[in-house]
């Protein structure tokens, strides 16, 4: 399997290597929602996930949080629909 990786960088701009796990538009919020890992264990033996706003920009895009309820509420909303998908 091939993974698509990106390079993000956190607070202090220390630069890691993540894994994007999906991408997904949401045009009644007018964002496009990228999920990745950095493969940081979590508990329970999982990975931990983030989801961001992918803004566009001259040279690529830029991450931003998810900062209303608005925002969460869809991205979760979409992301139970892939994995009803998933299941099937």
């Amino acid at each position: 399997m091939i993974l698509k990786t990106i390079t993000v960088e956190n607070e202090a701009r220390e630069s890691a290597n993540a894994v994007i796990l999906c991408s997904f538009a949401i045009p009644r919020i007018d964002r496009n929602i990228l999920v990745y890992t950095l493969n940081e264990d979590s508990r329970h033996g999982t990975s931990k996930v983030y989801v961001a706003s992918a803004v566009p920009e001259d040279a690529g895009y830029r991450l931003e949080n998810l900062e209303s309820e608005e925002e969460w509420r869809c991205a979760v909303e979409v992301l139970k629909q892939i994995t009803k998908g998933v299941e099937e």
